[in-house]
């Protein structure tokens, strides 16, 4: 965690008066996870998540998906190709997986409530931003304010916005099934 006149620091220097990409990213944040938690179904959350993981994986541990089209790809779209790829494989495996699997008993709990699906929509939107804003080439990366790397783009922001989600989860069911007895 940084230090309270680091994340200060870091506040002060963004730059609020001119609309950038940055504000761009906190504003998508902010209004997606508002629409993410009033319109996703309660089935979904876990597909959704599940979908995220997978691709995310398939795209860093399968090289050879990546490479079947890089053959043709210049050296420095490897970024740009590996971001399509996951978009791709997200979008096929939430249809798939939306079909097949993942009936989860979140349907019968109160998973829906206004308060933990806006915290659940904050961390998976967080979560995706993350893995597209990684996902980008180092330029365009080492372009973003200090607060959008910071909070988005640093290892130790990555390892924290994979582990959240799953904890936010264990936390939820354990609540929950504390609940019912």
């Amino acid at each position: 965690m940084l230090p309270i006149d680091e994340t200060k620091n870091l506040v002060q220097t963004f730059n609020w008066n001119t609309p950038s990409w940055d504000l761009f990213i906190f504003l998508f944040w902010a209004v997606a996870s508002l629409i993410y938690a009033f319109a996703a179904g309660r089935g979904r959350i876990i597909n959704i998540l599940i979908s995220v993981y997978m691709a995310k994986l398939l795209v860093l541990e399968a090289p050879f998906i990546s490479n079947a089209i890089g053959s043709k790809v210049p050296e420095n779209f490897v970024s740009i190709q590996q971001l399509i790829v996951f978009v791709v494989l997200f979008l096929a495996l939430f249809f798939l997986l939306g079909r097949y699997a993942f009936a989860t008993s979140a349907d019968s709990h109160r998973l829906g409530s206004l308060v933990y699906g806006l915290i659940f929509a904050l961390l998976q939107v967080g979560l995706l931003i993350n893995i597209i804003l990684t996902l980008l080439p180092m330029g365009i990366q080492q372009s973003f304010s200090s607060l959008i790397q910071t909070v988005f783009i640093t290892d130790p922001a990555s390892f924290i916005w994979l582990i959240i989600p799953l904890l936010y989860l264990v936390v939820l069911g354990r609540h929950l099934s504390e609940r019912q007895d």
